[in-house]
This record gives structure tokens, sequence and C-alpha cells, in this order.
């Protein structure tokens, strides 16, 4: 009988995840909200009044994949204070297949605060380094859209980290800079007139401002998964239109490899990234909306 059991262990061994593909997108349910790229896991969860923003990168070994803690910080909704996660020895690094698991195309994180359950609400794919499409006036939305797609690191130092993901239809940052801790989670849509940005997701300390903010949407699912409606007739180049729907960034003007759109305060430029470009570590595909 011992020998049997012994068998059958050996003959229904744990199947590891070795292709990461069927993670690629973003992630969501009412408290949490995750985008998962080939190289990195950007999770924010809200759990008793304190909303949480935790980075883990994701290392090859063999045939194991390792989530490896980055960086990460707790906010409090009352207080508007944060504080550094400092990781437990058991979850610095894990098997991926630790930290969680997809089934009936639902993924099941296993080392939140409490196990969370994410519907899919945005699929992309990984690719090879391409061209981006040059600006003119009859393509400022799809260059708004493509030039801000991929995983762009501007500084990978854990105590002072800056991390930027774009999707097709989400933008994330996390990023620790000089008197300010910002991390957010928010939806962006473009067309020829400029972008709209809808943020359901705000965790800000800046002391340049004085600003504390710590806020995600009351049903963060229904919101981050909802479409952004624009109205054209809001997009005004010297005005910035704080709408129920987002705000208004208006195109002010374009060369062949920058774009200027109104940001409210300030002129955001937007640079075409050269297919060599250092910062971009990975490449999505453009998909049009």
């Amino acid at each position: 009988m011992i020998s049997s059991i012994l068998l059958l262990c050996c003959c229904n061994p744990k199947k590891l995840t070795t292709d990461l593909s069927a993670y690629h997108g973003v992630w969501a349910n009412a408290d949490c909200e995750l985008v998962q790229t080939e190289k990195y896991t950007l999770l924010f969860e809200r759990n008793d009044g304190k909303i949480s923003a935790t980075l883990r990168q994701n290392e090859r070994s063999g045939d194991t994949i390792y989530s490896i803690f980055f960086a990460g910080f707790i906010f409090d909704m009352q207080t508007k204070e944060y504080e550094k996660i400092v990781p437990s020895m058991d979850n610095v690094k894990l098997p991926v297949d630790d930290y969680f698991s997809l089934k009936d195309g639902q993924l099941k994180l296993l080392q939140a605060s409490q196990i969370q359950t994410l519907q899919l609400i945005e699929k992309f794919e990984i690719c090879p380094p391409y061209e981006m499409p040059i600006a003119d006036n009859t393509n400022i939305g799809k260059c708004l859209q493509s030039w801000q797609l991929g995983v762009f690191e501007y500084n990978t130092d854990p105590e002072n980290p800056y991390i930027e993901i774009g999707t097709n239809k989400h933008t994330y940052i996390f990023a620790m800079m000089p008197n300010m801790l910002y991390c957010r989670a928010a939806r962006i849509r473009h067309n020829d007139y400029g972008s709209v940005f809808s943020q359901n997701i705000r965790l800000m300390i800046n002391e340049n401002t004085s600003e504390k903010t710590a806020v995600m949407d009351d049903d963060n699912l229904k919101i981050a998964a909802s479409d952004v409606e624009i109205n054209n007739s809001l997009f005004k180049p010297d005005v910035c239109a704080y709408e129920k729907s987002g705000i208004y960034w208006s195109f002010v003007s374009c060369t062949p490899n920058e774009i200027k759109v109104n940001g409210c305060g300030e002129v955001y430029t937007f640079g075409r990234p050269n297919i060599d470009n250092e910062t971009v570590v990975e490449w999505f595909v453009y998909k049009s909306y």
C-alpha cells in the first residue's frame, strides 16, 4: 500500500508555470487591481481601511519562475500616512505558483492579505521592439496611445523606484521621488483631440504641494473595467476640463517625434520611443479601440 501511494505521488507532481503569457494583462475585483507583465507584477489591494501598492519582479531559473519582492507601500485611508512594506522571509522570493494561480479564467492571489479572486479586464500581448509611428496632425490619437505602451524603467533602485506601465486602456505609476511618493492606476483613452485620463486608484504624498491622498473607487472592478466616454467639445488647448468621466488633456502641438498636450497647469510632452530605447524594457502590441 505504501509503495502504491509513493508511486501515485511521483506520477502526479505539481505542474509548474513555465510561461506567463496567460497571465499578461490587467486583472481586478472590487478591492484589487493587478497588472502582470513578463517582468513585473504590480498589485493594488484595499483591506481594513488601508491600500497597499506592491511591486514584484519575475525571475526565471531553469524551469521555475520566481516572484521576488521589489518594493511596496501601505497607505492609511484615514490618516493618509504611509509606511514601507517589509516582506516576511516567507514571501521575499517564492515560486510564482505560490503567489498566484489561474483557473477557469480567474486569477487567484495566494499571497494577498486575504485570498483574492480577480477577473481579466484587459488582455495585452508582449512583443519585440518595433518602430513607433511618426506624429502628424492626422494620427495624434494613435501616437499618444502607442508611444505610452509598455514597461518604462526610469529608476530601478528599490529605495527610489520609478516604473511606469502603459497598456492600451490603462496606465500605472509606481514611483518614489524626492519629496513625493506616487502610486496610481487609471484608465486612459486617446484620440486626435488629446487624451482623457481617469484615475480609479490614487496614492499620493507630495511634500511640494502638501497633498496627501489615498483613494480607491468603491467598486474598483466596475470602474476599472468600464469604458471612458469622450466628449470632443471638452478638448480645448488652453483649458483643462475636470469631468466625471476624467480629465481632458487637450492636444496643443506636435513635431514628428513629440506631442504636447495641456496637462492642467503645465504642458506635458510625450516623446516617440526609439526602437533601441533602453528605458522601455517591455513592448506591447498596439490595439485600436
